[in-house]
């Protein structure tokens, strides 16, 4: 089936239904995490910017990496961001991740941090939820403004994102001022939608969002899906101010609208902002003069969470 893309954007990759379940794939998974492990290693970020690892120590011991993309100089404190990458839960720190963490390392004047969580099908839910955490709680410790903080999560990274939102919510520690959610994974409930048959054959398919839920929830405590899949959460009040940035050609718009909408119902503050003629993972291309107007209206969306919470 064609679908109408943008004329600004290079024509999509149809991404491989891959299932992180089936031992079968194990191979296929583990070149794809080395590749993107050596290509993150050689990355350098634009003139002004650093970027370096840290390590955080997760709840149970574990060490998680993390990158911190910040400016070269300026005063401290910096506002924080929490960078929260994509990949189905079973792929690393991707480079395209990093470039757009210097986007807004740039543009905000922050210090962004990039946690590599522990990855499917090894690793199961809540223990991504639980290393985000607690690379939230270390930031603080990094020299960042505490009435400066954001979270940004892209495709399963926004699901964690939402989620650490809501595992927040009462908790005495500083509380992100915004959340901002990029064509986002929402819930496993995937045949409440219509968009995952109206555009089941555009890059990324109802078949692998199935199998990295599957893969993702395996196990878990039902007690916990509030958290672990955000659009289950009944509650959605007192969560912080949200962006929501669903893509019109994408089997995940429908959920990102709904949640926006429940979102409001809640109290809660949203921008919803659908991206026509776009896709999944569109924004890896900053060539395009759409990504570039896109990243700027996010910078200017997260600079408005900021300013309005100072």
């Amino acid at each position: 089936m064609s679908y109408s893309y943008s004329p600004e954007l290079k024509a999509p990759q149809k991404m491989p239904d891959i299932d992180p379940g089936k031992a079968a794939m194990a191979g296929m998974l583990k070149i794809l995490c080395l590749t993107h492990q050596k290509q993150t290693a050689a990355f350098r970020p634009p003139e002004g910017l650093a970027c370096r690892k840290i390590s955080v120590q997760a709840a149970d011991g574990a060490q998680i990496p993390c990158f911190v993309v910040e400016p070269e100089s300026s005063d401290d404190p910096l506002p924080g961001v929490l960078m929260i990458h994509g990949g189905g839960f079973y792929l690393p720190v991707q480079t395209s991740a990093l470039a757009l963490g210097c986007e807004y390392a740039r543009g905000l004047n922050a210090r962004v941090f990039l946690p590599e969580y522990r990855l499917v099908p090894q690793f199961t839910a809540p223990t991504q939820l639980n290393d985000c955490m607690a690379v939230w709680l270390e930031l603080q410790r990094h020299a960042v403004d505490p009435s400066r903080l954001l979270v940004i999560g892209d495709s399963a990274g926004a699901a964690l994102t939402a989620g650490l939102c809501i595992g927040l919510r009462g908790r005495a520690c500083p509380q992100p001022k915004g959340q901002m959610l990029i064509y986002p994974v929402l819930d496993d409930r995937v045949e409440l939608y219509a968009s995952y048959e109206k555009y089941a054959d555009a890059c990324w398919s109802p078949k692998a969002t199935k199998a990295m839920w599957d893969a993702y929830l395996k196990g878990a405590d039902e007690s916990l899906l509030p958290c672990l899949v955000p659009a289950r959460c009944e509650d959605l009040s007192g969560l912080p101010p949200a962006y929501i940035e669903p893509q019109e050609i994408d089997v995940l718009h429908d959920e990102a609208v709904a949640f926006a909408s429940a979102l409001q119902k809640g109290g809660v503050s949203v921008e919803l902002n659908e991206i026509v003629g776009s896709y999944h993972g569109f924004d890896s291309d900053l060539s395009s003069p759409l990504v570039r107007r896109v990243i700027a209206h996010r910078i200017a969306a997260a600079q408005e969470m900021i300013k309005e919470m100072r």
